[in-house]
């Protein structure tokens, strides 16, 4: 109130709110449009002006007020759609997880980590585990460490007891109690970290719950990462009783719950350092890619280190099977695991196949060792020309035939290769000496002779990148030259992968003086079946080409061989019928391959390269060429050109 005005007066009209907002708002606004610097007073307008003003004014000023808080309140939500967005778009995108393609569930685990920047390549060695990361405590010291792949165990608390809840709880057998719940673990560990997840399951119970949950999490947008399940589903080596999850229900709750999961199906095993102990079987594995083959999902399978290299014949065969697949090599606490034995494994396997969830200082002295470029590497004889001759999704055509030239005869005999790395041939006849046994020899019609014995014995001290291709030119030489091979490979001295072939007799391309089929599979299994089978139709047979018929009866033969099997064709004759043949005889299994043939007495190049591009055209990782040095530089030039 006005210091000058009596008390008790009654407040002039124009000193009222609606007349004091009015000019405390619009002040400013108003002197400038009547240009005029002075207080508005009464001497200026009269009492009705005022009155009028004052009623127009208030009016107004509601109106822009009304105006002013519908603007705020569009403002407001639109900054809210903008902030509900960005949070989705964080949540999205993990930091440093940015590929939908690899920020998933079902993503490969090496991708991931390598999106990540946690491992330069894709190299399964380089990825490093925290186990039973099952407790507050336990969970939170794995956070907090450098490892970049979580391990724990799920159970059901109060498992089979009156206290049995049904709710999943982290914590191995024989814990059934756990101040983490399977649900209070994920979401510490999505939250908190970009650690991939494996889940092991000791129960059935716990795996139908625990997918839920999962499912749940991965729809809300939280899962983008890798997610592996484990259970051992089958029994395994030494196990007197059954302690296996039952494999059709876990499998079946994947496959209905959680299919984006990879799976990690293993088998129960026991393993008494100092005692006898056997190893896993050509049934075991064999009755697992049964169970696994037709699914979709990537599969780890885990395997005890230190029963490995004892079978890794069968685990050559599984990884074979799919590219879906990869082991995943885990060491028991007491296991003396041999670090040659995992040099062996590695130096058999691509670096992405074969994950090492190891302890120190195995693991640390292990990767010192792989790391050696210079250090003796020894080979499966039945595996894969991958990754020794062929890099993994290489191009065969990088594998080139070599072949010897031996100079003077027995033991004076000497044998020299062309420059280069590859697969070196060998043609095996026989020797037949006043002695009972026969002896294989390098068939050289017309020249010197040298043992096959003598000559792997030599090539064994051959430094460099090559396997042996035995080609069997004469029948009787067959079970001699595998009995060579079982020979010289238990003491130590075949360390390269072997492959035995020969032009067979069988079925509609039956030709007298050939070994048959039937015999070159039998003789493979009994004596030395750690090879590769190369089989070839006769000559006299291929006038009209591949046809029909020939390719039914061979792979009819073949169907079911446990050992890889490269089919070989004749360039001239591939090409009276190109189509289709060598992608039929490509889908015969996931380890057959293909190698094309040529040599000058069927014409020059020119008259086979439209056979050639069009065979590697099928699949150049899986088709080979045995060709004179100066075809296959002409192969080369043209896919170059291409």
């Amino acid at each position: 109130m006005n210091s000058l005005q009596p008390a008790g007066a009654r407040v002039p009209w124009w000193r009222t709110g609606c007349y004091q907002g009015l000019l405390n708002s619009s002040r400013s606004q108003q002197q400038r449009a009547l240009g005029d610097s002075e207080p508005w007073g009464l001497g200026r307008h009269s009492p009705e002006k005022i009155v009028m003003g004052c009623n127009k004014g208030c009016s107004m000023s509601g109106t822009k007020w009304a105006l002013v808080g519908s603007v705020s309140v569009v403002l407001v939500i639109a900054l809210g759609l903008v902030l509900s967005f960005t949070l989705q778009q964080q949540q999205h995108n993990q930091p440093g997880c940015e590929q939908d393609a690899v920020c998933r569930p079902d993503a490969d685990m090496l991708d991931y980590l390598q999106s990540l920047g946690q491992i330069s390549r894709q190299d399964g060695l380089l990825v490093s585990w925290y186990h039973a990361a099952n407790s507050r405590e336990q969970m939170e010291a794995a956070l907090r460490s450098n490892a970049m792949v979580l391990e724990a165990d799920v159970n059901i608390e109060g498992l089979n007891t009156a206290n049995e809840t049904g709710v999943p709880i982290m914590a191995h057998p024989p814990a059934i109690y756990s101040d983490n719940t399977l649900q209070q673990w994920l979401e510490a560990v999505l939250a908190s970290s970009q650690k991939g997840i494996k889940l092991d399951f000791k129960s059935i119970k716990a795996v139908g719950p625990s997918l839920a949950l999962l499912r749940r999490l991965t729809e809300d947008g939280k899962v983008r990462r890798p997610v592996w399940i484990n259970a051992d589903i089958l029994r395994g080596p030494n196990v007197p009783i059954s302690i296996e999850v039952n494999a059709t229900q876990f499998l079946a709750l994947v496959q209905e719950k959680y299919p984006e999961a990879t799976l990690s199906p293993g088998w129960t095993t026991l393993y008494v350092p100092l005692f006898p102990n056997s190893t896993y079987t050509r049934a075991m594995v064999e009755k697992m890619q049964g169970l696994l083959g037709a699914l979709p999902q990537k599969v780890t399978f885990p395997v005890r280190a230190v029963m490995v290299r004892a079978a890794w014949p069968h685990f050559s065969w599984l990884l074979g099977q799919s590219k879906r697949y990869s082991l995943t090599l885990w060491q028991g606490v007491m296991d003396p695991v041999s670090v040659d034995d995992l040099l062996y494994i590695r130096d058999n396997s691509a670096p992405h196949q074969v994950y090492y969830d190891l302890f120190e200082p195995v693991l640390s002295k292990f990767k010192q060792l792989a790391a050696n470029a210079t250090r003796k590497r020894i080979y499966y004889t039945g595996g894969s020309l991958i990754p020794l001759l062929q890099a993994p999704e290489g191009d065969g055509l990088s594998v080139e035939w070599l072949v010897p030239d031996i100079q003077g005869n027995g033991r004076t005999a000497t044998v020299s290769l062309p420059d280069g790395e590859g697969m070196i041939l060998l043609n095996v006849g026989l020797q037949r000496p006043a002695a009972k046994h026969p002896v294989p020899i390098i068939h050289v019609p017309g020249g010197p002779t040298m043992t096959l014995e003598a000559c792997l014995l030599r090539l064994a001290g051959r430094p460099g990148r090559w396997g042996v291709h035995l080609h069997i030119a004469e029948p009787t030489a067959l079970r001699p030259s595998l009995t060579t091979l079982a020979h010289l490979s238990t003491l130590g001295h075949l360390t390269r992968p072997v492959w035995i072939g020969a032009t067979i007799s069988h079925g509609s391309f039956t030709v007298p003086g050939h070994v048959t089929g039937r015999e070159l599979l039998a003789a493979v299994a009994d004596v030395f079946p750690h090879v590769t089978v190369a089989p070839a139709w006769p000559e006299e047979a291929l006038g009209s080409g591949y046809r029909e018929q020939l390719l039914t009866d061979m792979l009819e033969l073949c169907q079911g061989l446990w050992q890889p099997v490269s089919f070989q064709l004749r360039a001239g004759p591939l090409g009276q019928n190109m189509v289709g043949v060598v992608a039929r005889l490509l889908a015969a299994s996931p380890r057959a391959t293909v190698t094309v043939e040529h040599g000058p007495e069927g014409g020059d190049y020119a008259s086979v390269q439209a056979v050639l591009l069009a065979a590697r055209a099928v699949d150049r990782t899986r088709v080979y060429y045995r060709l004179p040095r100066s075809y296959r530089e002409d192969l080369l030039a043209d896919v170059g050109r291409n």
